[in-house]
């Protein structure tokens, strides 16, 4: 009981910092070392999950941990999540995602009025996340293309920065940092995973909410007058944004395809390896990097300089380094938190709580969601919470009845839906600056949406996940 009282004030504090802003990965690393540190002080230490060549000195086995945990995770995902990152990066520099943008945004100017345009904004802006898949980039995009499209069809400035805020939540795609992570701790292939696992669940949740969203925003309108405009000053993220939507309408529309080739060409690849033309599934790595010169080849005949299309690959380099910074640091700050956690004992007794008891591991899935809603709604992050309690998965789901797509579907799902009922969530915070609003009423609007899209996403996890 003590250990767990330990681990269990461990992630106390790991909500805490990150609630009072300290860096997330930051937070999650020190309070693992800690644990760990812990662990060899009170003769717990054991290395059952990880290989290294033990000392005899418990402190110092400990580190040995820590030093193999960074090894393992910035080869292999978190190699994949850099360079993706770095394509990404890429893409925003030449224009292409702001161009995907514009193309897919501009029809909409065409309605007038009607709440049937909240479901169909909702859809073309979670389709957008396949192309920004960072949620705080395509609340700015979105801001400057949607948002004044919209409201200029009719909508209610708080009906449609809900719609732009909720747009990045739980598309599935092959691209996404916490599904490669899900697929290499279930050994599966990404594809498989995402479109064999994870889709089965969030693609009806998404239906299910964009019509909820019509029903929310109807009601909430007809609660208040809504005559909130843009704000008077715009921030720089905001003017950054503006310049690149404004370089996007030079560019040619084929460039709003670029963003989609690493998706295009893993999806193509397993299409050709299940009719048996391939022999392999391209992943993730070779498919961007294959992208990336793709892009680069454009660029160099567009512009009619191929030095200048080679000298802006450095920004896919800058790219990667952000990417090591933010998600590949987190995954191996989870990684050490929950090695700590294990040490402590916490994994090896929720195992036997729900051993050969279907109804005891349902109630653990779900006090793990609850956890990670919780988690996600204070720290308005949605990758901290599902990178903490992602990686104990795979040995909870080896020695108990629980099906370890189904549990990192749930927990995946409302890490990223929950982060946007948090007032201080980056998308929030953008959107509401950009129509002069208090976050806490952007907020309600959010709540009822993404409370019911979690619910269901567990469910269908469940329900649709074999």
């Amino acid at each position: 009981m003590l250990y767990l009282l330990i681990a269990s004030a461990a992630l106390a504090a790991v909500v805490y910092l990150i609630y009072k802003k300290v860096h997330a990965a930051a937070a999650i690393f020190s309070v693992g070392v800690a644990l760990l540190m812990i662990a060899a002080v009170t003769g717990r230490a054991e290395f059952k999950t990880v290989e290294i060549d033990a000392t005899g000195n418990s402190f110092y086995d400990q580190l040995l941990v820590v030093d193999a945990l960074f090894k393992e995770r910035f080869s292999g995902i978190g190699m994949a999540i850099m360079v993706l990152f770095g394509f990404v990066s890429y893409m925003h520099h030449i224009g292409a995602d702001a161009k995907a943008v514009v193309i897919l945004s501009s029809p909409l100017k065409r309605f007038k009025g009607s709440y049937w345009l909240v479901p169909v904004g909702f859809l073309i802006g979670s389709l957008l996340s396949l192309v920004v898949p960072s949620a705080s980039a395509l609340s700015l995009l979105l801001v400057a293309t949607l948002l004044p499209a919209l409201i200029a069809a009719g909508l209610t400035p708080l009906t449609v920065a809900a719609i732009v805020v909720t747009s990045s939540t739980i598309m599935p795609t092959p691209l996404e940092a916490g599904l490669i992570q899900g697929a290499g701790l279930t050994n599966m292939q990404v594809t498989e995973f995402v479109f064999g696992s994870v889709a089965h669940a969030a693609i009806p949740t998404l239906v299910i909410t964009a019509f909820v969203h019509m029903w929310w925003q109807r009601r909430c309108d007809k609660k208040e007058a809504d005559t909130a405009g843009f704000a008077d000053g715009e921030n720089a993220s905001l003017a950054d944004t503006e310049e690149s939507i404004a370089r996007a309408s030079s560019l040619p529309g084929y460039y709003a395809v670029l963003p989609l080739l690493p998706l295009l060409l893993i999806v193509i690849s397993a299409i050709l390896k299940q009719l048996g033309v391939l022999s392999f599934e391209a992943g993730i790595l070779p498919v961007t990097v294959a992208s990336l010169f793709i892009a680069m080849a454009i660029e160099s005949i567009r512009k009619r300089t191929v030095t200048g299309a080679i000298d802006s690959a450095a920004i896919f380099f800058k790219g990667m380094g952000e990417g090591a910074a933010g998600v590949v640091a987190l995954l191996v700050a989870a990684a050490v938190l929950v090695e700590g956690i294990t040490q402590m004992g916490v994994i090896e007794m929720l195992i036997n709580v729900a051993q050969d008891s279907s109804g005891a591991a349902i109630t653990l899935v779900l006090i793990f969601v609850a956890a990670t809603a919780v988690m996600a709604a204070l720290t308005g992050s949605g990758t901290a919470p599902y990178f903490a309690f992602a990686e104990a998965v795979p040995d909870l789901a080896a020695q108990t009845s629980i099906h370890a797509p189904q549990m990192l579907t749930a927990i995946w799902g409302t890490s990223n839906l929950m982060r946007q009922v948090s007032p201080v969530n980056a998308a929030v915070l953008i959107v509401s600056g950009a129509i002069n609003v208090n976050p806490i009423r952007l907020v309600k609007r959010t709540a009822v949406p993404m409370i019911v899209a979690t619910v269901l996403n567990t469910l269908f996890a469940f329900m649709f996940i074999g």
